[in-house]
């Protein structure tokens, strides 16, 4: 392991995941402010799914036939230029100008540094790896979310709007110089030797099921969850943010030490375990009586995620030869995102069309089923 190196490409990430959380919470807001009606806000969404679902697995080709560093740095511009747009967007087509620009930089950001992250850290510490790669990003949101709300704290949405994004962009600027000036390449391209063909191992393709299906049902409730405590307990905005705040944090700080975790202990008990115990909370999550209760939920169910994501990430990356590691990251995110694209529209006819708490319930026996494939596939080799 490189000290050196893992500290440069993160402090990277952690600049160019400023924007997330405010984004997350405040695109629909501002959109309706705008006159944008829900489906157009759906399209937005879509678009920046739709944009990672084709070009993550081209970056994840292109890393191991070019290198990691250039399309990591490049990140950094796609993000500038998506928090500058973001920032003056006043239309629908603005913002998906926007999300589109998001969609790219997101695509090089994360199959890079996972890719990069396998690279420099050897197996038996790649979990730890993996968890501080997802802490770092999640402490870049929150403190990024803090300079967002308190803006809307002190001035109109619009002028706070336009003064966070255009914050957004300087830190995503600054990530991009960081990236340049610090962060190395850390595979040696060769141009004449006979580039290895992929054989999709059964391991391989078992894993990407786990995480298609695992991305799926964990999709099912991001759209309504929110949904679903404002109707139910009548509630405003800020408080549903505050609300969700917490989770934020679990993010924040558990995945490096799940990572590490399953270093110690092997990636298939921490990703059986973490989603299963994400799987039963989510089921009795729409049954408690109070907000306060719900909240607490919620944070046990991101308890739940933070211990399975590291482990699941460092498992691809163990699978992954050497030479083509950039290829199976890139085709694991595209398996994440076709869940995670197919889980929230699954998820809100659930909600519309049958009964809102079965949309919860049907996702913990989701997870509860990819631990069980977890544990029959891999267990038993270790």
């Amino acid at each position: 392991m490189n000290p050196e190196q893992n500290s440069n490409y993160l402090t990277a990430v952690f600049l160019g995941s400023t924007a997330f959380v405010f984004l997350n919470f405040g695109l629909p807001i501002r959109a309706d402010d705008l006159g944008i009606t829900a489906f157009g806000i759906g399209g937005m969404y879509a678009v920046f799914t739709g944009t990672m679902l084709l070009v993550r697995p081209l970056v994840g080709y292109c890393l191991d036939r070019f290198g990691r560093r250039w399309f990591f740095t490049f990140a950094f511009l796609f993000y500038t230029a998506s928090m500058l747009v973001m920032a003056h967007s006043v239309g629908i087509a603005d913002f998906y100008l926007a999300r589109f620009l998001q969609g790219i930089g997101a695509s090089l950001m994360w199959v890079s540094a996972r890719t990069i992250v396998a690279d420099l850290n050897a197996s038996e510490g790649r979990g730890m790896a993996m968890g501080r790669l997802t802490t770092t990003s999640v402490r870049g949101s929150m403190v990024g979310a803090m300079y967002g709300f308190t803006l809307l704290g002190f001035m109109p949405m619009k002028a706070a709007w336009v003064w966070a994004f255009s914050g957004y962009a300087l830190m995503a600027f600054a990530g991009w110089i960081w990236s340049v000036r610090a962060v190395k390449e850390t595979l040696i391209v060769s141009h004449h030797a006979t580039r290895p063909k992929l054989e999709w191992t059964p391991p391989l393709k078992k894993i990407l099921f786990v995480v298609f299906l695992s991305a799926f049902a964990s999709a099912l409730i991001e759209p309504i969850y929110l949904l679903f405590l404002k109707n139910k307990f009548d509630l405003n905005v800020v408080t549903l943010a505050v609300a969700f705040l917490p989770s934020g944090l679990v993010y924040a700080i558990l995945p490096r030490y799940s990572g590490q975790w399953s270093d110690r202990w092997g990636r298939p008990p921490i990703i059986a375990t973490g989603v299963a115990f994400a799987g039963v909370v989510s089921i009795s999550m729409p049954f408690w009586p109070s907000i306060i209760m719900v909240a607490l939920a919620y944070i046990l169910f991101s308890v739940g995620w933070a211990m399975a994501s590291p482990a699941e990430d460092a498992l691809v990356a163990d699978l992954a030869p050497d030479t083509l590691r950039g290829t199976v990251i890139g085709a694991k995110e595209a398996a994440a995102g076709i869940g995670a694209a197919c889980g929230p529209l699954v998820g809100g006819y659930i909600y519309d069309n049958w009964a809102q708490h079965m949309a919860f319930v049907v996702n913990g026996v989701l997870l509860l089923c990819a631990s069980l494939l977890v544990i029959y596939w891999f267990g038993r080799k270790n």
